[in-house]
């Protein structure tokens, strides 16, 4: 089972909420602690209930004479609790290396909101050769993607944020990504003057993908969440 530290940061929050208040948690709540939008906090807790680290419970406004529908809560379970407490984490500490290019990339995908985001995809392109090390490639096609989509719609990197959260593992989630974002820039090839160098790259990241070891994947997937986060 994948546990990411993204997905440990929230159940860290909801576990702390949850012993402060001795209440089931909301998601506009953890919106509001985490500083991401409420859709994003909504699916990210959908997704930890799926893996089995929260509980799903209802609540109901008795004080209303017509009180509507029943507010969606999350509490931690049992795993939750083992898995904060042990730090279950199947990643290991990030090199130097890693943690550069990581901070370099996000930031750039965050500052696309604000420029064009085809000359980053020019600027990227343009380092792709030079780059041996299989995990610093993939964040560097999944930069790639996330501009390419930026160029769209939100809707596209909304869709995008939904496949990531939807597969239980890692290189699954990393593949679908990649497999979405190729088909929504095939399907306006003509926005995409490089789709096909883009495309040639493509065998490769797979190839990665299968060689990566756990760790990497997992760090790969949180990579892959926060830069979405940032780009939306």
């Amino acid at each position: 089972m994948r546990i990411t530290r993204r997905r440990i940061d929230f159940l860290q929050k909801v576990k702390q909420l949850y012993e402060t208040t001795n209440l089931p948690v909301h998601y506009t709540r953890m919106a509001e602690l985490l500083g991401v939008s409420k859709w994003s906090a909504y699916e990210m807790l959908k997704t930890l209930e799926k893996e089995g680290f929260l509980a799903r419970q209802y609540e109901v406004n008795q004080a209303k004479k017509f009180p509507g529908r029943a507010m969606v809560l999350f509490a931690p379970t049992r795993l939750a609790d083992a898995v904060l407490t042990e730090k279950a984490l199947e990643e290991k500490a990030p090199d130097k290396e890693w943690r550069q290019v990581k901070q370099r990339l996000l930031s750039l995908c965050a500052e696309q909101k604000k420029n064009n985001p085809r000359e980053f995809v020019q600027q990227l392109m343009a380092e792709l050769p030079g780059l041996e090390r299989p995990l610093i490639f993939s964040a560097y096609i999944i930069a790639l993607f996330i501009a390419q989509l930026q160029t769209l719609s939100a809707k596209k990197l909304e869709l995008a944020k939904s496949v990531v959260l939807g597969a239980a593992k890692a290189e699954t989630s990393l593949a679908m990504f990649a497999g979405a974002a190729m088909g929504s820039m095939l399907k306006t090839a003509t926005q995409f003057p490089l789709l096909s160098q883009i495309a040639s790259h493509l065998d490769r990241f797979q190839d990665n993908l299968a060689e990566l070891n756990q760790s990497e994947q997992a760090l790969l997937m949180d990579f892959l969440e926060e830069a979405l986060e940032k780009a939306t």
